[in-house]
């Protein structure tokens, strides 16, 4: 009985290494404490500041808490944002493809738009030459 207790304690003082930096074993804490995980050192982070805490952490403890669906929903919104983020930035790229093309069709309207009065301007001036041919021709006979 006794060494069933002493064996579900032993692993109890891996976490409390890593957790409990300024408990006083400096040597064991600084090889563990790089190689921890992001949620090791968050666990760090607040048991240091409760150094009485930090020797009753045991991560074996909250393996039951984590996956639970608030992680799972968590996941899922952070998928379903980034496909968001991606369609828009597809109907995004189509608009702007799109708003260009326009722009070009309507540059090219007016481009044509410019040549027809120039069109114009040019047939209106042959008109008032031919008239002073034919004014000046009139003249003549």
């Amino acid at each position: 009985m006794l060494q069933r207790q002493s064996s579900q304690r032993s692993p109890s003082p891996g976490p409390n290494h890593i957790a409990g930096g300024s408990s006083g074993s400096g040597g064991g804490s600084s090889s563990n404490g790089s190689g921890s995980t992001p949620r090791a050192a968050s666990v760090s982070s607040s048991a240091t500041t409760r150094p009485a805490l930090a020797a009753h952490f045991n991560e074996n403890l909250i393996k039951h808490v984590q996956g639970w669906p608030a992680e799972h929903a968590e996941k899922q919104a952070s998928r379903l944002r980034e496909d968001a983020h991606n369609m828009g930035s597809i109907y995004m790229s189509e608009n702007c493809t799109e708003l260009k093309n326009l722009r070009s069709l309507v540059r090219v309207c007016e481009i044509q738009a410019t040549l027809r009065e120039q069109r114009i301007l040019f047939l209106r001036q042959q008109i008032k030459e031919l008239e002073k041919l034919k004014n000046q021709n009139s003249f003549m006979v």
